[in-house]
């Protein structure tokens, strides 16, 4: 699995509706605040060591109800993955190009690969408010997009295009920062689908053909489960990875009897994509803030879309409660990575005046990762008084995320806070006097070589 994912508390939701925006309609020749509703279900993609969304914004318009309103696609770029400029107007949106397929509910719920060449393969679904379809576009910038129409449009004389189909996670593998559209077998494939996920393939990454089962449906290769986080449906995320244990899908999931909507993770045979190997038995991500819960669908909602790797960390952007865009963050190498080790140097009595038993004392640290990147950790320390090595106890440190820090509190003869911060090969830590955070001791340590 991928994770765990930390919501960075300061900056988000990274992108929120803003009425200001105006463009104009060519289906209707009218200015619309086409950004104003709702702006959420981001797809994302790095390029030229920037983050770009494209996230689905909603006007006002319409009945005043999920899916009620008009649907287009912003695009926004971020240098550091949190912070996100906007461009004034949407980037693919109902024109004269299929508009009988997307006027009047407009383009939805967008998911991005490249090919091997470098164009731009987007997923999204049309919604005339008839019949919802999952569609393909291409781009060699992000900005001018060429409509490909609906993905099955060519499959059993068109079957398919009045079955509902949406949300296509089109597999890729990593390379560097970029998610590239990959062949298994000699074909592309893509998870697809709602209330179950499906799969297709693909010679050219714009016609796909379901697989299907002998009575000619399409085949099913993930379900809900009675009693578990995804008992309601499930509904394919991110695009697939490629990765070294299998295929890897995040997919949404909705749970009865709640009907909010939390994020599971799937893995697939590498050799036979349809062929589900394992699924989590939890969420590894779902509504725990209250703007994942206020808005269109009060019920919360983390609906995951865009993942990408950036500066060695993975980005996941998310839809909160169908109305903004949320981000979550998985560092693989972990903070724990920068703390373990054997750590030797000072701890330094602040003032002692005031402590006037305190001493210097010469200190070994022993920091083990025994529950994953992010903790908690197992300290052992050890003083050295006279030349010997005193074990003054073991110790477990959490790690708390915005002050990227590791912490500890102690119930010994005072009630102390033991916090750390890792600098490369040393460490500086406090250990401070509760509940008057009075500054008793300071420590300064530098790694020893194994």
């Amino acid at each position: 699995m991928f994770g765990p994912f930390a919501k960075p508390v300061d900056v988000n939701p990274v992108i929120t509706p803003n009425a200001a925006s105006r463009f104009r309609s060519p289906t209707n020749d009218s200015i619309v605040a086409w950004e104003a509703y709702a702006t959420f279900n981001p797809a994302a993609v790095v390029n030229d060591g920037k983050v770009f969304l494209l996230y689905r914004a909603e006007d006002a318009s319409g009945a005043q109800q999920i899916g009620g309103h008009t649907s287009r696609l912003g695009l926004a770029e971020s240098t550091d993955g949190l912070h996100f400029t906007r461009r004034g107007t949407p980037v693919l949106y109902p024109d004269t190009a299929q508009r009988q397929n997307e006027w009047p509910g407009g383009v939805e719920d967008p998911r991005i690969v490249e090919s091997d060449d470098g164009t731009y393969i987007l997923t999204y679904t049309q919604w005339n408010r008839d019949v919802p379809r999952l569609a393909v576009a291409t781009s060699r910038d992000l900005i001018n997009w060429t409509k490909h129409g609906p993905a099955f449009a060519k499959v059993g004389g068109g079957k398919y295009l009045r079955t509902e189909s949406k949300s296509g996670a089109i597999l890729g593998r990593i390379d560097g920062n970029r998610i590239i559209a990959t062949r298994v077998n000699g074909k592309y494939w893509m998870y697809f689908g709602v209330p179950d996920l499906r799969i297709a393939t693909s010679e050219n990454l714009l016609d796909w053909s379901p697989l299907e089962d002998s009575n000619g449906q399409a085949v099913k290769v993930l379900s809900a489960r009675p009693g578990y986080f995804d008992s309601w449906l499930v509904e394919a995320g991110p695009p697939a990875l490629l990765t070294p244990a299998g295929i890897l899908v995040l997919y949404n999931a909705g749970s009865l009897p709640s009907r909010t909507y939390s994020a599971g993770q799937a893995l697939f045979d590498a050799r036979e994509p349809s062929r589900l190997m394992a699924r989590s038995d939890s969420a590894f991500i779902k509504p725990t803030e209250s703007y994942e819960r206020t808005g269109q669908y009060t019920a919360g909602t983390t609906f995951v879309e865009g993942l990408v790797p950036f500066r060695g960390r993975w980005y996941l952007f998310y839809g909160t409660a169908d109305s903004r865009v949320g981000v979550a963050v998985w560092d693989p190498e972990g903070p724990a990575d920068r703390v373990v080790g054997t750590w030797h140097g000072e701890s330094i009595c602040v003032d002692k005046q005031v402590d006037r038993a305190c001493e210097d004392e010469e200190v070994i640290y022993e920091i083990d990762s025994a529950a994953g990147p992010r903790g908690p950790v197992r300290i052992s320390a050890d003083k050295i008084v006279n030349g010997v090595r005193e074990n003054m106890g073991v110790f477990r440190l959490s790690y708390d995320s915005s002050a990227d820090q590791w912490f500890a509190d102690l119930n010994t003869r005072i009630r102390a806070r033991w916090t750390f911060v890792p600098r490369g090969n040393s460490i500086v830590g406090n250990l401070s006097e509760l509940p008057a955070h009075r500054l008793v001791r300071r420590i300064a340590v530098q790694r020893m070589p194994r």
